[in-house]
Parts: C-alpha cells; structure tokens; sequence
C-alpha cells in the first residue's frame, strides 16, 4: 500500500516541477525529463497517464506525427480499459480504483481527440482531421449510454446492497469541435455543410447552459461571401482540472444506511441494509475533479498595428466537471458499499483480536485499523497538461504577409506573455490558423 503512495507523491512533486517550466515554454526539457522518469513516474497501470501527458507535450513542442501516435495509444487504452471495467463491477465492487490500471476520464477521452484533429490540421491532412472530430461527436452521443451500462453492470454486482444510478449528462455537443469541423468544411468549400455546423455551434450554447455560461465569439456566416481570407487564432490557456477528495461518513441505524458530507452540493443518502448493525461509524473518500482558475484574464491578437480580443470558446475545465459528475453518484454508493463491507469485517476480526488479553491482540487491532485506512486512499490519478481554456478569434485579412503576435494579460492587465510569430504568409486558398498557448 505505501509502496503505491510513494508513486502518487512522485507524480504530484514531477507536475510541481513542470508548473514553472510550463509557464516558460520549455516544453523540450519537460519531454525530456519525462522520458527519462517515465519508469518511474508510469507504472504499468498508468499507462494512459503517460500516453496523455507526453501526446500533449509533444503536441505543444511541435512535434505532431509524435503527439497524434501517443494520443491514439491513450484513445486505444482507455476503450479497452472501460470495457474491462464493466466485467469487473459485475464481479465485485472491494476494489478500490487505486489498485487498477487507470482508465482515463471523459474530458481526456473526448479532448485526445480535439488535439488529435489539430494536429492533422498542422500537418494539413485535413480528412485525418474530420475523421477525429467525428469520434469527438461519436463519444458524445455514447456518452449517456456508456454510463446507462455502467449503471446495469453494478446493479448485477454480487455486493450491491443498493440501486445505483448515474447522474445526468449535460454534454452533448463541444462548440469547439464544431468550429474545427466548420473550418474544415469552409477549406474544402463545402460551404452547406460549413453552415450546419455553424448552426449547430451556436446551438451549443443555446442548449448547454451548464457548459457554455457565457457568450459565444461572433464568427462569420459561411454562406455569405466574403472579400478577404480570415485568419484563424485559437489561444489556450489555463491548466485541466486536478483531482482532490471529499470525505463522507457513514452512520448506521437498524437495517439502513446514512451517508453524509459537509459538501452542501451533495444531497445525504439513505438505503436499507438489512441486518447491519446499528450504531456503526465509518468514513470513505471520493475523488472530485478541482477547477483551476487560469491566471490570464485576456488575449489579444496584433495584426500590423491592428489589435484584436480573442473570445472564449470552449471551458475545457468546465467540461471537465460537469462530465465527472455523470458518474460521481455511481463512485459515492460504489465507495459506500466497500467502506461498510471493509468496515463490518475488519470490526469482526478486531472483536476476535481484543479477545486476546495481551500486547498482541492490541497491536493486530491497531493494525487492522490501519490496514483499512490505506485500502481507502482515493484514485487521485488525471493528466496534467490539457489546457483549461480555448479562446478563438477569426480576423479578415488581406492575402500576402502580416506582422502577427498574440499577447497574454493577467488579472490585473499586466503583460505576461507575448508570442510573437513574425511575419505570417495569408493565402486564400489555405487554411490560416495559427494556434498558440500559455498554460497559466
């Protein structure tokens, strides 16, 4: 069990070190201090960690071919990890998520693809591209029944003491998938095609109140003609959520269960456990993902001696979230149910070992209650390098070449970051996107 600590904390201290790197772009040192601890910072069952964090730091040194072959090796893994795990919660449920291979979160499933299709898009291989965010809509549309399995897996469970149910997904469309998809569609002159999706990326924030809280960017109609190429700038900035935990405490009455929590978004529970004991007291913890608030509050884009405000398109962190709590009901009763099984048990072994009137008895006791604590460390584990935030701006631009920089303010509308690109090649006939990112 220590043994499987000592791992969590090499991960925390390597993403310590990597913040400051981060925020100085030196992406190259952060691969190649990844690659050297690989070992031992991914264990074999973190597999999906590794492929997620090296896809995304490759994504942001340049190297695409590299970052796409990684980012399709996490996809790969995480199908075939959920499917093992629906077989698993049929069987039981006494294993803590800890001690299984990690099978990645939603957002990652769904944003391995975003970045897969940007990097088809710099590599110009734009069928690759669509290709990646027709999975991205795929998963969205599977992602209600992927927890309705889910949900029939445990409710077969030898362990199951009661009826579990997922929580609602209120997902179902990324805006920021549908401007890929429309920019595509514009390249190839699909124009009729190009407007479903821009219908459809402003009905993502119709629609998703809970996703989309703010306003859309304005982005040209591509039905209507236009007289000049756009240019395109996404802008990321932000970290993805980290994972923290909430504890909950169990009581038990004759033949029911209460489960609480001092979080007052999380409703208590109740069920019926017949022929528990009352008067019992047991606590168990459930991982929840952290937003992170990013430190930049605003990005621009100097074309020559014109500057331009880039708009928030997509809240990767939000997303995040919000899909993390389809299944947050699943782990409560999940955990519940192994903390009291685990709980029930040890305090048998325990009244055996009281019996014994000596040190010993005292000490396998004590051990037994330790025992049971470390067997409850919370699954912590989540990739570290998607960004939090997508902002996006489509500027008409005359063909021929342009001074371009996008620069970074803070909070308090200081300058921290200026990403100048030099001079830029507009052309009509291409697609003239530019992405750029500072992680903070």
């Amino acid at each position: 069990m220590l043994s499987g600590c000592s791992g969590i904390w090499a991960d925390r201290a390597h993403y310590r070190q990597t913040g400051e790197l981060l925020r100085k772009r030196e992406y190259g040192r952060i691969i190649q201090t990844t690659e050297k601890k690989k070992t031992k910072l991914y264990k074999p069952k973190n597999r999906v960690l590794e492929y997620l964090d090296l896809g995304m730091l490759y994504h942001y040194s340049g190297d695409y071919g590299k970052s796409n072959d990684l980012l399709e090796k996490a996809e790969l893994a995480m199908e075939e990890l959920y499917t093992k795990s629906l077989s698993r919660a049929a069987m039981s449920m006494l294993l803590n998520d800890n001690v299984l291979e990690y099978p990645g979160e939603d957002f990652e499933d769904i944003y391995a693809n975003v970045f897969k299709a940007l990097n088809y898009l710099h590599l110009d291989s734009f069928d690759d591209a669509y290709v990646e965010i027709r999975r991205i809509n795929f998963k969205l549309d599977l992602l209600e029944d992927k927890y309705g399995q889910m949900v029939d897996s445990l409710n077969t469970s030898k362990d199951k003491r009661a009826e579990f149910k997922a929580g609602a997904n209120k997902f179902h469309s990324s805006a920021l998938g549908r401007y890929l998809s429309m920019l595509i569609y514009e390249q190839e002159g699909r124009t009729d095609d190009a407007y479903i999706d821009y219908v459809k990326f402003y009905q993502a924030y119709d629609q998703q109140p809970d996703i989309y809280g703010f306003s859309p960017p304005q982005l040209a109609d591509p039905t209507q003609p236009q007289s000049l190429p756009s240019l395109h700038i996404l802008a990321l900035t932000g970290r993805s959520p980290r994972k923290l935990h909430r504890e909950f405490h169990i009581a038990t009455a004759e033949d029911e269960i209460h489960v609480v929590t001092l979080d007052r978004d999380i409703l208590p529970l109740s069920f019926y456990w017949p022929g528990i004991d009352p008067h019992l007291y047991f606590k168990f913890v459930v991982p929840y993902l952290d937003y992170e608030p990013s430190g930049i509050d605003r990005v621009t884009v100097r074309v020559d001696s014109v500057s331009y405000d880039l708009s928030l398109i997509e809240d990767i962190g939000r997303v995040a979230e919000q899909t993390f709590k389809v299944k947050e009901p699943l782990l409560i009763l999940k955990n519940a149910t192994r903390s009291i099984l685990k709980g029930v048990a040890a305090n048998a072994l325990k009244k055996e070992f009281t019996k014994k009137d000596d040190i010993g008895g005292g000490l396998l006791s004590l051990g037994t209650d330790i025992a049971l604590l470390l067997s409850e460390k919370p699954d912590l584990r989540c990739s570290r390098f998607f960004p939090g935030l997508v902002l996006a701006a489509d500027i008409p631009v005359a063909p021929g070449q342009h001074r371009v920089r996008i620069d970074y303010f803070d909070h308090q509308g200081y300058l921290l970051h200026t990403d100048d690109r030099g001079w830029v090649q507009i052309k009509p006939d291409q697609l003239n996107l530019i992405e750029s990112w500072q992680l903070e």
